[in-house]
């Protein structure tokens, strides 16, 4: 039977949208798509699609909203029966592939779409034969430990968006404006902050008044920000799924091939090999990153990547309990091995997290990069089209790498492997 189709469905990871506005989730990704297919001499045609998740939700939830998506696919004749699916899931995205595997077997009930329309759980598990895992907390992450420990600060933080979202006589974007001038003295380094005031620019329809298509778009961003922030607000159930060792139960892979990712940043600190890193204690200052960062090492590196990169060093995240498992990664392209460090991460996961699974269909490959290069986040892109945008990508954590050429070679690589 030969295969008319290979859909690559890309989905996104915490935050989980497709694009807020023009800000895409995964950046440059379907222009590199197109110079790919153009080199390609024969198989079947691929398409790639873009999927829109809630941003913090649990991990069961955000499966539900994938498996409905698929059913949806098929329903409506965009995925025909003899095309094949890839999953592509970056971050917490690969937990919630895991978790539409592994409950689909287990799903009796037709899934409901358009009002009647049943998809079986069968048709869908049969499509998909190739999953690819990006920078994925397969075994949990220290950072989740560190915002769930001190659960004050996302509390306010939550808090205060949600006042911000339901203060209807204060337009939501005014309000944001005021949050952002406090941040921009210790951010002024941090392309984060370029991305805020972009997304911010771009949802006021008050720049270029008489443009009907402006304002138009501008009211689009506004309210899909709005929509963004308040399931924030009312959901954060998905950091309590990425604490370390929590467990997302495998699937049955023998019909279908993974190959996985894993990133690790540079470290901005001084830690022992083979022992663990201290953990970042708020009531013991000289933890605090700015303090405890070394000149040479952190040089080139932002404040917000070297508090994440410390957040996420030192906590309960241990090598997994498993006979299988080896903290060792063959570098992508090289086939040089390196052994991963306990603290090693690129400033959201820890990369030993990120070695799973084991088997005769699996394979992890190692590049140097941090969260948000591997998304196509490395570097600042002028936006295209500019209304009320500046840039279209940034480097959201400056980690120093230069990951251009890796960025290439690991997408060619992946739609290589989906195919």
């Amino acid at each position: 039977m030969s295969v008319e189709r290979v859909h690559v469905v890309l989905v996104p990871g915490f935050a989980g949208f497709d694009a807020l506005g023009q800000l895409e989730y995964y950046a440059g990704i379907t222009p590199l798509f197109r110079e790919w297919q153009k080199h390609r001499e024969d198989g079947p045609r691929v398409v790639l699609h873009y999927f829109d998740n809630f941003p913090t939700a649990a991990v069961a939830t955000r499966a539900a909203r994938l498996r409905s998506y698929l059913a949806k696919r098929i329903a409506r004749g965009a995925f025909a029966p003899h095309d094949t699916v890839a999953l592509v899931g970056h971050s917490t995205g690969g937990l919630d592939i895991r978790c539409l595997l592994r409950e689909l077997p287990e799903t009796e009930e037709p899934i409901p779409v358009d009002g009647g329309a049943g998809v079986e759980p069968s048709e869908i598990l049969a499509m998909v034969n190739r999953v690819v895992f990006l920078s994925v907390p397969q075994w949990g992450t220290n950072i989740a430990d560190w915002l769930v420990t001190h659960d004050f600060i996302h509390t306010v933080v939550i808090a205060e968006l949600r006042a911000m979202v339901e203060a209807s006589q204060v337009p939501i974007v005014d309000r944001l404006q005021e949050s952002l001038a406090g941040a921009a003295a210790w951010l002024a380094d941090s392309d984060l902050l370029l991305a805020v005031q972009d997304a911010l620019s771009e949802a006021d329809a008050r720049i270029c008044p008489r443009d009907p298509l402006r304002t138009a778009l501008a009211q689009e961003a506004a309210s899909e920000l709005a929509l963004w922030l308040r399931h924030m607000a009312s959901d954060f159930s998905a950091i309590q799924d990425l604490t370390p060792q929590r467990e997302i139960a495998s699937f049955d892979s023998h019909k279908i091939k993974t190959r996985s990712y894993a990133t690790v940043g540079r470290s901005p600190f001084r830690f022992d090999p083979g022992k663990t890193a201290p953990r970042w204690d708020l009531l013991r200052p000289w933890t605090y990153p700015e303090i405890s960062k070394d000149a040479e090492l952190s040089e080139g590196t932002d404040l917000v990547y070297r508090a994440c990169y410390r957040a996420c060093a030192g906590g309960p995240f241990a090598y997994p309990d498993d006979p299988a498992f080896v903290p060792v990664a063959t570098y992508l392209g090289s086939g040089k091995q390196r052994h991963i460090e306990i603290w090693d991460n690129d400033g959201v996961v820890n990369t030993a997290s990120m070695l799973w699974p084991n088997g005769p269909n699996t394979e992890t490959l190692l590049v140097e990069g941090d969260h948000a290069d591997i998304l196509g986040h490395y570097r600042l892109v002028k936006a295209i089209d500019g209304r009320g945008r500046q840039y279209q990508a940034y480097d959201l954590l400056k980690s120093g790498t230069d990951f251009r050429a890796t960025f290439e070679q690991v997408w060619n690589g992946l739609f290589d492997f989906c195919v």
